[in-house]
């Protein structure tokens, strides 16, 4: 027995009748009753979908004005903005993916490399006078603020004649090495400090003979220009 589908009347103002009418036209509706029965499920489905919705961002106004504005076009306008959007959208996600996949490599680190050899065992003028760009290579430290090259084989053999030192501004500990300048000459040598004394000394014990000690009261001059860079540390000499 066929069941006869449930009746009821509704009345709406003429603003709303007229929006009813162009959904109507808009989408070929047969007939009024079975526009507003359309609306009133898409009212309902968006209802249930409301969790959903309410996680998606709104629309933007210019969003909301681009689409009242695609209403208005006729099928042969909404298949070219279709068209269009289809189109950027692919250009969009394939830069996202070259953005993704591409390798941004930063570019390697510069400093002064002091060409004016610091001296492991004697005194050169005070560097600063004489330097050259250096790039730091991956193995290199890459904290360094500048580098020297080293001259004489007192500080062999971690430090040999000819190699380059990388130095930064680190406060020295005792037994660091670093760079000084002593009486305006500049020194590679391990730092000690005992008694109010200062203690340069040279990592190769055969050129003890270039230790330095400046006494507390002296006249000679001396400044701390930075901590070599090193993987490990070294003991102090047993006889000083």
């Amino acid at each position: 027995m066929a069941t006869e589908k449930p009746r009821f009347s509704v009345s709406f103002k003429e603003e709303t009748f007229e929006k009813i009418q162009e959904y109507k036209e808009e989408h070929n509706i047969s007939t009024r009753s079975k526009t507003v029965a359309q609306l009133v499920e898409l009212v309902l489905d968006r209802g249930e979908g409301s969790r959903e919705t309410e996680k998606s961002p709104s629309l933007s106004s210019e969003a909301m004005r681009i689409a009242r504005d695609y209403q208005s076009l006729d099928k042969w306008g909404r298949q070219a903005v279709r068209e269009l959007v289809e189109t950027e959208t692919a250009r969009c996600r394939d830069e996202a993916r070259f953005m993704a996949d591409a390798v941004l490599e930063e570019e390697p680190k510069v400093i002064n490399l002091f060409v004016e050899p610091s001296a492991a065992g004697i005194a050169v003028p005070a560097m600063g006078r004489d330097y050259e760009p250096y790039e730091l290579k991956p193995e290199d430290p890459q904290g360094a603020a500048y580098a020297v090259r080293i001259q004489g084989d007192s500080m062999e053999p971690d430090f040999p004649d000819g190699s380059v030192a990388f130095v930064n501004h680190d406060a020295l500990r005792d037994g660091d090495v670093g760079i000084f300048s002593v009486d305006g000459g500049t020194v590679c040598k391990q730092y000690h400090q005992e008694g109010g004394a200062v203690y340069l000394f040279s990592l190769n014990r055969k050129r003890r003979d270039a230790d330095l000690v400046l006494l507390p009261g002296g006249n000679r001059s001396f400044v701390c220009q930075g901590r070599v860079m090193t993987s490990k540390r070294y003991p102090l000499p047993k006889h000083r």
